[in-house]
């Protein structure tokens, strides 16, 4: 992240946005996470760059492979309080699009990933999912593969 002592982060809130679950149809000694019980993850960035705020929406899914079924979705919002954003942002040329410094990103996915998890941790509490918890994962690895996917 840029060397700065004038940037500061706070964490606005922290929202659900949607959660959707269903019972697994198939035996639960048939379930294999990452074989047959398999996660995606989206992530959409809105930047208010006058008011320094950075939302931050994660949308996690499980889905069975087998049917093609999504059997869980989350989508959590996390709003962030950027003192000094222009820091870590760039206006491209044309003025509309900006660019956000990747490790300063990097740092924020990190932060929703983990609340995402805690949030799936609590929700499917007692039942087969919390089995099979969001994995831990490198926010730079995935921030790269959407870059990738773009």
């Amino acid at each position: 992240m840029p060397e700065t002592a004038d940037l500061q982060i706070r964490i606005e809130e922290i929202n659900e946005l949607s959660f959707m679950f269903k019972p697994i149809t198939i035996p639960e000694e048939q379930v294999v996470f990452g074989k047959n019980l398999l996660y995606a993850i989206g992530l959409k960035i809105e930047l208010d760059l006058p008011i320094e705020i950075i939302k931050l929406k994660l949308l996690v899914n499980y889905t069975l492979a087998d049917i093609n079924d999504i059997v869980l979705s989350l989508e959590s919002e996390i709003v962030f309080h950027v003192i000094n954003l222009k820091a870590v942002t760039r206006k491209e040329d044309n003025e509309k699009n900006v660019n956000v410094n990747d490790e300063f990103l990097v740092t924020l996915l990190g932060v929703c990933i983990g609340t995402s998890r805690g949030i799936l941790s609590t929700k499917t509490k007692g039942t087969i999912i919390a089995k099979y918890p969001l994995p831990i994962l490198n926010p730079n690895d995935i921030l790269t593969q959407m870059k990738n996917n773009k």
